[in-house]
């Protein structure tokens, strides 16, 4: 673990900002060919995500990831503690530290669509808590409790990074006392960021951990486009979907404007889950925001858009704030392609 905590403090340390990206998972023929291309561009994190419902098995991609490349870290973000037993994840978890050399890291938060799909409940801040301790726990060679009973893993032992995703006060706080790492969305804006920074600071100083130590990235939509307008409006439906998440439960201490909450809370009520995060197919979710109003407020929470200019522009403003690491999410027609642009013209520039 100190090893562990000795690598992230220097990543945090360090001036070059770092770029993850993932994409949810489909074709599991492609995906070796879109790994490849992600590694080639120079990505520092891959990641997918975990809803059954909507995307391959996120331990399977993992698994291809890890047989597939050798230098970039490797994520899922994320996963929660409903859909599988902790003894279950941290096995797997061990599987993919074997295969990856150590690259792999578990991101865990409450549930959403995975668990809205199914009808299941999200998890309660408690629930998390015991979820992660045990998973971290686990991986260590260590005996864990989850659901009153007490076991182990016994086949393998990995220390393996645990990240959580963290949009509240509550949460936040707790990823800075237990976490290993951090995934924060809608935290492009500084106001937006301080407020969370500073509740995770918070939680750090309550069990004496060196915040210097968390792993923090950050989700960013990132749209090539002929405009900043035009990535904007191809990317409505996510704006939506990562409302609807970051203030699925409240808005307070999120730095929501008095005025917007309302729409919030209307958008909440009317968001169509079964088209989360698929901007192709989600027109309702789309329409809606637009019918909301809530654009001008969401987009620049965690948008990026324009053309390779304006890309590097902003990219250059916000890593100078202090946002050093980047997930981009591939919300595009041709992730190929995306890749390919970024590799020429974008990531090169922003690092010098």
């Amino acid at each position: 673990m100190a090893r562990n905590a000795d690598r992230r403090a220097r990543k945090n340390r360090s001036k070059t900002p770092r770029f993850g990206t993932g994409i949810a998972v489909r074709d599991l023929e492609r995906y070796p060919t879109w790994l490849e291309t992600a590694e080639r561009a120079g990505f520092d994190l891959l990641t997918t995500g975990d809803s059954q419902s909507l995307w391959a098995e996120p331990f399977v991609s993992m698994t291809l990831a890890a047989q597939v490349t050798t230098r970039p870290d490797l994520a899922i973000t994320v996963s929660n503690p409903m859909t599988r037993h902790p003894a279950v994840v941290a096995s797997a978890c061990l599987a993919l530290q074997q295969l990856s050399g150590g690259r792999f890291r578990y991101g865990i938060a409450s549930g959403d669509s995975a668990l809205r799909n199914i009808g299941t409940r999200p998890a309660r801040t408690d629930e998390l808590e015991a979820y992660v301790c045990a998973v971290q726990a686990l991986c260590r060679g260590e005996e864990a409790e989850w659901g009153g009973r007490s076991f182990g893993v016994h086949w393998h032992q990995a220390p393996t990074p645990v990240w959580i995703a963290a949009e509240g006060p509550r949460t936040q706080e707790l990823a800075g006392r237990i976490a290993d790492g951090v995934i924060l969305s809608n935290c492009l804006a500084p106001p937006m960021r301080e407020v969370a920074l500073e509740n995770i600071r918070r939680g750090c100083e309550a069990a004496g951990r060196r915040f210097e130590d968390l792993e923090i990235w950050y989700m960013c939509n990132l749209v090539p486009a002929q405009s900043e307008a035009d990535g904007i409006e191809s990317v409505k439906a996510i704006l939506g979907g990562t409302a609807n998440h970051v203030y699925r439960f409240h808005m307070d201490g999120k730095g929501v404007p008095e005025e917007v909450k309302p729409k919030i809370a209307k958008l909440k009520r009317r968001y169509d889950s079964r088209h989360h995060a698929s901007p192709a197919s989600a027109a309702h979710n789309a329409a809606l925001v637009e019918e909301l109003g809530l654009v001008e407020f969401l987009a620049p929470l965690g948008t990026i858009a324009g053309p390779p200019e304006r890309l590097v522009e902003r990219l250059r403003e916000v890593v100078a704030s202090g946002a050093t690491n980047l997930i981009l999410s591939q919300f595009v027609e041709d992730e190929i392609r995306f890749m390919d642009l970024l590799a020429r013209t974008v990531l090169p520039a922003v690092r010098s």
